[in-house]
């Protein structure tokens, strides 16, 4: 399992959303009026040169019905990701040593069929 794919697993744990329902990894469907979670891969920070371990950043994208509904579900994720700490989020997978937003994270405007959408952006070290 990738990471986006055990990020995304967690979330739908904690209650954030039901994987292919309304929460996403890699992708949101173009159905622009369904409020949604998505998990992307946002590249990395360079690997260690020694030692077996990776440094993925992600983004959430969170399309709302409404500004509140937004950053309320923003704040939740915040709270379950930012600071999450020597943890294996999935049994039997990658160990994070920790994940932390690089922002705040913020409202990035309305879509064309007028939901609220934010985006957060974390950076993880796993092994």
């Amino acid at each position: 399992m990738n990471f986006t794919e055990q990020i995304a697993t967690y979330l739908q744990a904690n209650g954030v959303g039901t994987l292919a329902t309304d929460l996403f990894i890699s992708y949101l469907p173009e159905d622009s009026h369904l409020p949604c979670v998505g998990v992307f891969d946002t590249g990395g920070i360079q690997p260690d040169k020694y030692l077996p371990m990776k440094h993925p950043t992600f983004q959430v994208f969170i399309r709302a019905a409404s500004f509140d509904a937004g950053k309320t579900k923003l704040a939740a994720i915040r709270a379950l990701l930012h600071q999450k700490m020597n943890s294996t989020l999935v049994v039997g997978e990658d160990y994070f040593f920790y994940i932390f937003a690089l922002s705040e994270g913020g409202h990035i405007g309305r879509n064309d069929a007028g939901m609220d959408e934010f985006t957060m952006n974390f950076e993880a070290l796993i092994r």
